[in-house]
């Protein structure tokens, strides 16, 4: 594996950061890494292919990108970390803590699912028109507008941050189509038992990419976890920052001492 950029912030107990399809670490917006950072040593990467990581050069799957995620704990020189990973990169976290058990602290899942899913039809709709008008600027609209529960009511500069960043440094493509194909190739969901780490579920509850009941299902089937309902879209955690950096530290309280 090509060694992956990752932004890294704050001291304290080590959390990384996972994020979903056609997303780097700049998509997790400052607001959220400037709170995440007064508790932790945060770091937020880009998955092969994406942001400033290297170019792809073969196929992947998502247990690839799992061992990507362990790989690039050995780099910082992370026994053990928390986990937060959101859609495809919860999916890639639950991998991760399959694959790797030992590495994993506590598990962190956003609006995500078990693998092999997609956007509902009507959602697909809106999501391609721009795409195939060959407008960037209108399809990063639709996907923010699609991804929100409010558009028209999120923080001061949410919509500014998350163009800047997908615009900026665009995922390419075939990147995208690579890891959709992954996330439809892969289940967890007849291994979720095998879970033992201290995990923690959270959903949006408007979320129209991903179901709430995904989010349920994953919780219910890892033993002991837990699940909480935020008032939000797909992408709470830039709807939401003070809600998501109160929750990620509450979990990892609770898991602190025996797993990390």
């Amino acid at each position: 594996m090509e060694r992956l950029h990752h932004l890294r912030r704050g001291a304290g107990s080590p959390l990384l950061l996972i994020q979903g399809t056609a997303a780097h670490s700049l998509h997790w917006g400052e607001r959220l890494l400037s709170l995440l950072s007064e508790s932790f040593d945060v770091v937020a990467y880009d998955h092969r292919g994406t942001g400033r990581s290297a170019p792809l050069d073969q196929g992947f799957g998502v247990a690839d990108l799992a061992d990507d995620a362990a790989a690039l704990l050995d780099e910082l020189g992370w026994p053990r970390a928390y986990v937060l990973g959101v859609s495809m990169g919860g999916l890639v976290a639950q991998e991760l803590a399959l694959r790797h058990p030992d590495r994993v602290g506590g598990l962190l899942l956003g609006c995500t699912h078990t693998g092999g899913t997609g956007a509902p039809p009507e959602v697909l709709e809106v999501l391609t028109a721009a795409v195939v008008r060959g407008d960037p600027l209108a399809t990063v609209r639709n996907v923010f507008h699609v991804g929100v529960k409010d558009p028209e009511n999120v923080p001061a500069g949410a919509w500014d941050e998350y163009r800047e960043a997908a615009l900026t440094l665009p995922v390419p493509p075939q990147v995208t189509a690579g890891q959709i194909a992954a996330v439809a190739r892969h289940s967890t969901a007849d291994r979720l038992h095998r879970i033992g780490v201290p995990t923690h579920v959270v959903h949006g509850d408007a979320d129209r990419l991903v179901p709430t009941a995904e989010g349920e299902r994953i919780a219910a089937a890892i033993p002991g976890a837990r699940f909480t309902l935020v008032p939000a879209g797909h992408f709470f955690w830039m709807e939401q920052p003070e809600i998501t950096a109160a929750w990620v530290a509450e979990a990892c309280a609770e898991s602190r001492g025996t797993h990390l």
